[in-house]
């Protein structure tokens, strides 16, 4: 029997961007080629820094250090001349998707990927890909128009296109839709069945159970394998208390919507109304307009036709500040909300547009957060800032907040703490809208839900919205087993 070569081999004593703070210490694994690798690990643990670090780009791009030793199959990345071979051997995609793509459309982006590497047939290769991962009809679109979800499947298709030997998926499935998620998988288990090695590093570590070989954690700076991490969160299945609605705070009419004269319509008669105080989630592929939705209701976006409300007012008839004591959105890239340089100077602001006296605000803020204070927020973990956002949204004093993607990048534990933070919230008076396609979402924390479809809004019952999101991954196993 043929022995299987060693896909990766890591000894590193310390990694990190500061020497004087190590991200990571005495990290050891052994890959086989052909194994899946599972990564978890509390937000912040240091599982992007272990992404970079043996792919050679801490030390060689992001001015970090790696002491120790990495051999990828029979490169050492850590080095110039080995670092250079690297993207020959592996596909990456990044957990945010904006660092990630650097060309004008989706073709180009994949082309850039292939005639990098001087591969024949480039052009052929690119559309078969871009036609795999849903993206044929945008191939030539600005990447701005494009949802998230769409972001985060370019990253994909641009990363897998040279068919490298080792993958390494930082969060594949956090911007993307059960449909889409699925599709992740189903990928996933090719490239097993093809002998490729994979790592993935995931917070909702149940789609990829089933696929992994080993199973690691990162947690208190080092790695450890096989052992079990995080807690599951148990679905709500006692039935929700029904509210009263005494106050409507979000009421949409017939609301239509596209992005210029040319464009298709993205919303085709959206109506939907929100009491406040309740939980509200709307669900719906990538790409179906969640977000446009979510930026008219906060007044980013006015409509071309329909009525839009917000306590009352038509939010884009309001001034900034009157615009802000009513609602404010939370975007799905936590870098686009913040606005100041330090974690203190974004809490500061905050609160003097939400009239809070900043020594009694500090009092009620998270230990992390007190230890960021002087640090740039665009610094901090990708789940670091995601809650950041949160804290700083409920800071403002908005009666609305409307969430994009909320839950994308939160370990469990986070995930957990933020549906209590929402009940609290909805307790309080604030109307949480999340948009979102995580099933959690729906079995832990909505009242009631709005599903978009072909640009028409209507509403459907919570369980009907959990079966709807659950079936894609159930199928995607289901054909495996088949």
């Amino acid at each position: 029997m043929e022995k299987l070569r060693k896909a990766l081999q890591v000894d590193i004593r310390e990694a990190g961007y500061k020497l004087e703070k190590p991200v990571l210490k005495d990290v050891r694994l052994v890959l086989e080629e052909g194994e899946v690798l599972l990564l978890l690990g509390p937000t912040g643990s240091g599982k992007s820094t272990f992404i970079l670090a043996i792919t050679g780009i801490l030390n060689n791009l992001l001015y970090g250090y790696v002491k120790g030793f990495v051999r990828l199959f029979d490169v050492n990345p850590l080095e110039p001349e080995g670092f250079r071979r690297i993207p020959r051997y592996i596909g990456v995609v990044l957990q945010s998707h904006e660092l990630q793509i650097a060309m004008q459309t989706p073709l180009d982006e994949v082309l850039f990927t292939l005639e990098n590497l001087s591969i024949e047939n480039a052009f052929e290769k690119a559309r078969k890909v871009l036609e795999k991962y849903g993206l044929s009809e945008k191939a030539e679109a600005d990447v701005e128009t494009l949802s998230g979800g769409e972001k985060k499947r370019l990253c994909l298709a641009s990363s897998v296109v040279h068919e490298p030997e080792l993958f390494i998926l930082d969060e594949p499935t956090a911007n993307l839709d059960p449909w889409g998620a699925s599709e992740v998988l189903k990928y996933v288990l090719e490239l097993k069945r093809k002998g490729k090695t994979v790592i993935v590093t995931e917070h909702k570590p149940r789609y990829f159970l089933k696929i992994a070989d080993k199973i690691a954690v990162i947690e208190n700076h080092t790695l450890k394998l096989g052992l079990k991490y995080g807690k599951e969160l148990t679905p709500c299945t006692i039935m929700r208390a029904k509210r009263e609605r005494e106050s409507k705070i979000v009421y949409l009419k017939n609301v239509k919507f596209k992005y210029c004269e040319e464009c298709p319509l993205v919303l085709e008669g959206a109506s939907m109304d929100v009491y406040e105080g309740e939980i509200v989630a709307v669900v719906g592929p990538n790409g179906s307009g969640k977000t446009t939705l979510g930026k008219i209701v906060s007044g980013l976006l006015k409509p071309i036709s329909g009525e839009v409300k917000i306590a009352g007012a038509a939010p884009w008839r309001l001034k900034p500040k009157e615009l802000l004591k009513r609602v404010i959105y939370v975007p799905q890239e936590p870098n686009y909300f913040f606005v100041k340089g330090t974690v203190e100077k974004e809490l500061k602001l905050a609160a003097r547009y939400g009239e809070l006296k900043f020594g009694k605000l500090i009092e009620s803020l998270d230990p992390w957060i007190l230890d960021k204070m002087d640090e740039s927020p665009y610094k901090l973990s990708y789940g670091q800032k995601k809650w950041l956002t949160y804290t700083l949204a409920k800071v403002y004093g908005s009666r609305v907040i409307v969430f994009d993607e909320p839950t994308a990048g939160l370990d469990p534990v986070l995930t957990d703490k933020f549906f209590t933070w929402l009940k609290e919230a909805s307790r309080d008076g604030i109307t949480p809208i999340l948009l979102t396609h995580d099933v959690r979402v729906l079995e832990y924390a909505a009242d009631r839900v709005f599903i978009i479809e072909e640009g028409v809004v209507r509403e459907i019952g919570v369980r009907d919205s959990i079966k709807v999101l659950k079936k894609p991954v159930e199928e995607c196993f289901y054909e495996k087993q088949s």
